[in-house]
This record gives structure tokens, sequence and C-alpha cells, in this order.
């Protein structure tokens, strides 16, 4: 079948053509729906002696003839033949086909005709889709034109946030957002509705690495929002001074911090309770698993 693509500004004639086509084509899909019993079937295990096809209408209405003779014979009444009891089904069986083979030469016929009405009109069809392409593709490119300027604008913004939140230690686009594929930053920009940053944000944007830990400054780690963690978000991060990378020994609240010194400070009826975090040494288990163990001063 012809299939027009939408978007086009088509006459009356070929309109009129179009909806009958499609017309009949629903009527097919409808009638076949409301039939599906009386569609052939193929089967899957077909047994010695059997048809490889079948009409589940006819194969149903005999298996139901079997259940009700036997009813009427244990009852001793008389009961029709199969030919009687089967004749309406098979009535309805062929006058499926009969229909849908009639509808299918209906839809070939108004196919025909849809196509005949279109052939005149391509050269206008074709000045339609061309001025509509020149359109579309100077609109895409100013909407590009538009989001290179809105990426720059926010590519500085980040940047300008990355070096005020380190104390200018890290301000330069150069690094930024390796962690997520974006050079930029702005894929990993992740922030929630109470202004904080998520974790997953600070390792894309680069403020935390294997090497240093956090780059954070310790009066702005308060803006950290780590969403695996529920216990970060009911207990507060107090930075005292530098002594190495930490975890509460009472609630066990994990925080790379670098070599700064974190107390926990939860409620006061709780035992960790400006508790501060016991400092790990040996950062082998912080690193990637690609990134060489230090042995003895040496790397290997």
């Amino acid at each position: 079948m012809l299939e027009i693509p939408k978007g086009f500004n088509l006459p009356a004639p070929v309109k009129k053509a179009l909806t009958a086509r499609d017309g009949l084509v629903m009527q097919l899909a409808q009638f076949k729906a409301e039939n599906a019993d009386c569609e052939p079937q193929k089967r899957k295990f077909p047994r010695r002696g059997e048809a490889p096809t079948f009409i589940p209408l006819l194969e149903n209405a005999e298996a139901q003839w079997g259940c009700e003779m036997k009813e009427a014979v244990k009852a001793g009444k008389d009961f029709p033949s199969l030919a009687e009891y089967m004749a309406p089904y098979e009535k309805k069986a062929s006058e499926y086909g009969v229909r849908v083979k009639a509808l299918e030469e209906l839809i070939a016929e108004a196919d025909k005709e849809l196509i005949e009405a279109v052939r005149p009109i391509l050269g206008e069809l074709v000045e339609q889709a061309f001025t509509q392409a020149n359109e579309a593709q100077a609109a895409w490119a100013e909407a590009m034109r538009k989001a290179d300027a809105a990426r720059a604008t926010a590519r500085e913004a980040v940047a300008r946030f990355c070096w005020a939140v380190t104390g200018g230690r890290k301000g330069s686009i150069s690094g930024i957002g390796w962690g997520n594929g974006a050079r930029d930053g702005l894929g990993a920009w992740q922030t929630t509705n109470d202004g904080r940053i998520t974790v997953e944000s600070m390792r894309g944007l680069g403020l935390v690495n294997q090497w240093e830990g956090s780059l954070m400054l310790p009066e702005f780690e308060h803006m950290v929002y780590n969403p695996s963690n529920p216990l970060a978000e009911e207990v507060g991060l107090e930075v005292s001074r530098t002594a190495g990378s930490h975890e509460c020994p009472a609630c066990g609240l994990r925080v790379d911090a670098g070599e700064r010194r974190v107390s926990c400070i939860g409620p006061k009826d709780v035992r960790h309770t400006r508790t501060t975090f016991v400092p790990k040494y040996d950062l082998d288990g912080e690193r990637n698993r690609n990134f060489p163990k230090k042995r003895n001063n040496r790397y290997r």
C-alpha cells in the first residue's frame, strides 16, 4: 500500500481517496479482530493424520459437540449429528474467508486509485517538502546556535563554582567532567532543591579524586548530598584538622575527606555524638582497581 508521510498539504481529491482507502483498511482490521477464531492457524506439533492448519472456531465447536452429545446420551435425549451441529459454524468460517478476500480486493482497488490521484501532484509535493526542509534546517541551525551559547554560559558557571568551592584550587575546564564523559561538566552537574550537590556530581566535576580526596574547602562540605547513604542526612559533618580518610566507628558513615579530620555530629542521645572518625592511613582499598598499590614507598 502507498503510505503518504504526514505534513503534506494534500488537495481534496487525494484526501478523499486516502480516507476511503484507510477506512477499508480499518474495517478489515476490525473484522479480523472480532472474528479472530475464524482465522486459520498453523499447528505447532501436528499429529499423524492431522491437517497442518486448523480453524479454532471449528475445532472448539467439534469439541463442544462431543461434550454435549455425552450429556444427551447420558440423559437419554436425542442429539443432532455432527454435520447438523457444525453447519452454522462452518458457514461462519466460510463467510469469514469470503469477506476477508473481498475487503482485501477493495483495499487494493482503493490503493490503486490513491496512487493515480497522487501521481499528478508529485511536483507540488516535492516543492512543499523542499520548502519545509529549508525551514526546518534554518530552525535547527538557530536552535544549535542558542544551545552552544547556553552550553558556554553553563560551562563558565560550573567552572566558577569549582573555583569558588575549592578556593581557587580547581577552576579550569580541563579535567572537569571526565567521570561521566562530559568535558564541560554539564552532564555531571546534579543538585538538589535545597542547594546541595550530589556525590556523583562531585566525582564527575573532578572535585574529589583517589589521591587527594575531596578538593572542596572544609566550610563547604555541608553542601554535599549523598543519596546512597541516608545516614548522611541525619548527622552533621564537622571538619577540624588534617588526619586522613575516615569512617565513623559507631554509625559506619564513610567520608572521603582527603587529609582532613572529620567529626560525626549526631543527636545528643546517640552513641556517635561528636565521635571523631578513625583515620585510615592505608588507602589501598580506596584506590582505583587499576591504580598500582603502594608497597614500601614503591608503586607496583
